[in-house]
């Protein structure tokens, strides 16, 4: 959030974090499509094609059922002035669960039906960042001063003081810190800060949660040349997120000893979306896929408050909440297309490579019209999405090497590349994003247990003290891995 709540005068905690967070996904799914670097689009007969390319599921002559499980961690390096922290968080998760049913046909074009059905972990959303003594000048309060500024007449008060005190006016900020004296009157309608000089600034999110999809696919095969097939998500959204923004005063003279800012968001919600593809066997080593997923549309219910403290030199302490706000809003996620290639190497393996493009300027927030709802059109957010985010254009290699004398042992290892989802001409860092991952199978008869492991790494840009401020931007170097252990039956 950012201290996303210091500007607006009504607690509105969607942006265009939300698009990337709910729009754009890891290639998770089994531990096979995980060891392979997600680059299964041109592969099949596995639960995994759900997510990526449903004509994988035309490759199946027998049923199968399969499950994997693990755990995720997820380190954040935060870097801000002359100062940087590591923070790590870990996260427990079923990363594919599901069954597919294979029912021979009397049709010999068309020998095989598929219909199949599961759950697929699409992105944890663990993270901790945390960071603190770090010198300032300036004080995020100063957001809050402008706040109190604007004339009190706009939104239909006649006093800005008792339109402060009542929580009338930006409740959800310069409200709170009129109520705890952290802004003060200085002349008849002119506030000041109480803040009178540098500052040590301490911050700390926590996220928590996950972004998992409900999955019913069907896939068939003509000839044996070119499978068909389809997936129906339902996305479910949980997610939670605190902040805390904490300020310290350096001079021991000052009567304000500190201040903390805390923010708390909970998201909740489920969707719907489309997948389509097509796998055709070009030779008996080369198959190509293309799979196209649909717009997303998702309702999101938001809870969200703030809170804030002062604490002053006499030991005394002033604290103040704002309202909890329940917001419903519709998200809509971006179009993905992804093209793929595989070449089968007789008995040793298989090469396999995605291409994937999505437009994260396609997301757009919205207004469902519900009574939770609240009305708001969302367009600055919308204009804020378009300028902010681009083209994301990825690139995923993967291999299978089958070895041992029955070919019982596999051994996978993949990873990919993409550029950054930020237009570049609003940040500083580099923010392409990475990600390799090693894997082995063994299978004795219809059994077959694997594990997978998977590391990502990237950049980002953080503002620290809100968009508005002078001294926000830090930089943010994270770096997740999660190790998966999976077991499946052949029907």
């Amino acid at each position: 959030m950012a201290v996303v709540a210091a500007m607006p005068s009504m607690g509105h905690a969607q942006n265009e974090a939300d698009v990337l967070r709910y729009g754009w996904v890891a290639p998770l799914g089994s531990s096979r499509t995980m060891a392979m670097g997600g680059a299964f689009g041109a592969l099949g007969a596995d639960l995994g094609s759900m997510g990526i390319n449903p004509a994988g599921l035309g490759l199946y002559r027998r049923g199968d059922l399969a499950i994997a499980t693990g755990l995720n961690s997820a380190n954040t390096d935060a870097s801000w002035n002359t100062t940087s922290a590591t923070s790590a968080k870990f996260q427990g998760t079923t990363g594919n669960l599901g069954v597919a049913l294979t029912y021979p046909s009397v049709d010999a074009d068309w020998p095989f039906f598929t219909l199949a059905v599961g759950r697929q972990v699409r992105m944890p959303f663990n993270q901790r960042i945390f960071i603190e003594g770090v010198p300032s000048e300036s004080t995020v309060s100063d957001l809050f001063v402008q706040q109190a500024l604007e004339d009190a007449a706009i939104y239909g008060y006649a006093s800005t003081d008792e339109a402060l005190g009542g929580g009338d006016i930006f409740p959800y900020s310069a409200s709170l810190a009129w109520r705890t004296l952290l802004l003060l009157p200085d002349n008849d309608n002119i506030y000041a800060t109480a803040v009178g000089g540098p500052v040590e600034v301490k911050r700390v999110i926590e996220r928590s949660g996950r972004m998992w999809e409900t999955q019913i696919g069907f896939g068939t095969c003509y000839r044996d040349r070119l499978s068909i097939g389809a997936t129906l998500g339902l996305p479910k959204v949980e997610f939670e997120e605190t902040s805390t923004h904490q300020e310290t005063t350096v001079s021991a003279e000052d009567d304000l000893r500190s201040w903390d800012y805390n923010e708390r968001l909970n998201v909740d919600g489920q969707g719907v979306l489309l997948r389509a593809g097509v796998n055709w066997r070009v030779t008996s080593q080369l198959r190509l896929g293309l799979a196209h997923q649909t717009r997303g549309r998702m309702t999101l219910l938001d809870n969200y408050s703030t809170s804030l403290s002062t604490q002053w030199a006499d030991g005394s302490e002033r604290a103040a909440s704002s309202p909890v706000t329940n917001n419903e809003y519709l998200m809509y996620t971006p179009r993905r297309t992804t093209v793929s290639a595989s070449f089968l190497m007789g008995k040793l393996g298989v090469l396999a490579a995605d291409y994937v493009h999505t437009d994260l300027r396609e997301g757009e927030l919205g207004d469902p019209g519900t009574i939770l709802s609240s009305g708001y059109d969302y367009a600055a957010e919308n204009v804020a999405v378009d300028s902010s985010l681009q083209v994301v254009r990825e690139a995923r290699v993967g291999l299978e090497l089958r070895l041992g004398p029955l070919k019982e042992y596999r051994i996978r290892m993949g990873g990919g590349t993409g550029n950054s989802p930020f237009n570049p001409n609003g940040v500083a860092t580099d923010g392409s994003r990475h990600h390799a991952s090693f894997g082995a199978e063994y299978r004795i008869g219809d059994v077959h247990f694997s594990l997978a492991w998977r590391r990502t790494w990237h950049k980002e840009d953080y503002l620290f003290m809100g968009a508005f401020h002078p001294e926000s931007r830090g930089t943010l170097d994270r770096t997740s891995a999660a190790l998966m252990l999976g077991a499946g039956l052949r029907l």
